[in-house]
């Protein structure tokens, strides 16, 4: 979308001139799902679909917002309790706001979001909004927050919505670079771009579900959450390793032993029996941070762990075949992803598999959903000439939309 186009929109809208306009872009995650909330390390590009987020401050402390989605102009105030927002998505605003309490205390602002990129799909709308929405208030309020910042309060402002999220869609929107996919460690922190080899196009399409990290979703979503810091805390007591707070896969994953200790770990079992028999306080499997879990429901445990230990190594076989331009060998750890998505973290959908099949059938290196899963879109791994058909496979099989990908610089002050 045209910076020109958006400033209109706002004059249109509030009557007056923006200040700050703010490009955040969606993010396709290529390989490494469910792993970051583990510590273990992802492989995610910014994209070219992407927020714009229009600001200008106001002095008497409101907060007025509006999308080019909705018709309406809707009013908010710093410090509002969630009931009493006007719509779902203005949480993540709400989650914004939270962040930057401290700064230019009793202001206001008038915002404006709009964009091309799809929303409740798995390409990381949700995150694009909330770093976007912090980026233009703190510059429109005269304190542009360093990157490292801004990536911190944008992974607690998302959590205001009550998904354990990990910090991998907020990092790649941020540090995102063109032509590249990111390598992201979380501990210890680190983060190297990747280059995308020539020969390799990328497409996304949806399944005609939706994937609203809301409701059910959310609640499996933290499930699964809390299955990785039962499995991390049962693997930690049986070595006799102390873990920090959370309990996460990643703390465990070196020990040379772990697939068998996985091996052993109980289909599903609740936090309150792990609590007791490793010793340690529920608290630390359950507490998010905008809710708790339940400590009495029963958490798949074995088969998340095995999908997250692992996918955190096919996340550095997928570095390497990118590196040496083995492009079937990556489309197959794609591949191998979604199984693993499917059979053992089973975040996929009959349509999301359906979807992938077709443009594997239709050219398509390697496929497989892309994001929390639940819904949502799936990613083909394709050579450029085969670009159209996997597209038209993928259309077919869903109905839409469909389409093109590519590496993305990472946020822009416009």
């Amino acid at each position: 979308m045209i910076l020109d186009d958006v400033q209109r929109q706002f004059l249109a809208l509030y009557g007056r001139q923006c200040a700050v306009t703010v490009r955040a872009p969606g993010r396709v995650n290529l390989i490494g799902e469910h792993t970051d909330y583990s510590d273990l390390p992802v492989l995610p590009m910014a994209i070219s679909q992407a927020l714009m987020v229009a600001v200008s401050p106001r002095e008497d402390g409101v907060v007025r917002v509006a999308s080019g989605e909705f018709d309406f102009i809707a009013e908010l105030h710093r410090g509002q309790r969630d009931e009493e927002l006007p719509a779902p998505w203005h949480r993540y605003i709400a989650g914004a706001l939270a962040q930057v309490v401290e700064i230019a205390p009793g202001r206001g602002a008038d915002i404006f979001v709009t964009g091309d990129l799809p929303s409740t799909g798995g390409l990381s709308s949700s995150s694009a909004l909330t770093v976007g929405v912090l980026a233009a208030l703190a510059e429109a309020w005269g304190e542009r927050l360093s990157p490292d910042d801004l990536v911190s309060r944008a992974i607690l402002a998302e959590r205001h919505v009550g998904v354990e999220s990990g910090g991998m869609d907020q990092t790649v929107i941020v540090f995102g670079a063109a032509g590249n996919a990111l390598r992201i460690n979380f501990k210890p922190p680190g983060r190297r771009l990747v280059a995308i080899p020539d020969g390799l196009a990328f497409v996304v399409a949806s399944s005609g579900e939706e994937a609203p990290k809301g409701g059910g979703v959310r609640d499996q979503y933290n499930e699964r959450v809390v299955g990785a810091r039962i499995a991390a805390s049962m693997i930690a007591d049986e070595v006799g390793v102390d873990l920090d707070f959370p309990p996460t896969l990643g703390q465990i994953s070196d020990v040379d032993v772990v697939d068998i200790l996985v091996d052993g770990l109980p289909e599903r079992v609740t936090p309150q029996e792990v609590a007791h028999g490793a010793q340690v306080e529920v608290a630390r499997l359950v507490q998010l941070t905008s809710s708790t879990f339940d400590h009495m429901a029963k958490v798949p445990v074995k088969r998340i762990a095995r999908h997250i230990l692992g996918e955190a190594e096919r996340v550095g076989q997928a570095e390497a075949a990118l590196e040496a331009g083995d492009l079937k060998r990556f489309g197959a750890l794609v591949n191998e992803s979604h199984n693993s998505l499917r059979e053992d973290f089973r975040c996929s959908t009959a349509a999301l598999d359906r979807l992938c099949a077709a443009m594997r059938k239709a050219g398509a290196f390697g496929a497989r959903l892309t994001g929390a899963g639940f819904g949502g879109f799936a990613l083909a791994v394709c050579a450029p000439a085969d670009v159209e058909a996997v597209i038209a496979a993928a259309l077919a099989a869903t109905g839409g939309p469909a389409f093109e990908v590519r590496a993305s610089d990472g946020l822009r002050v416009l």
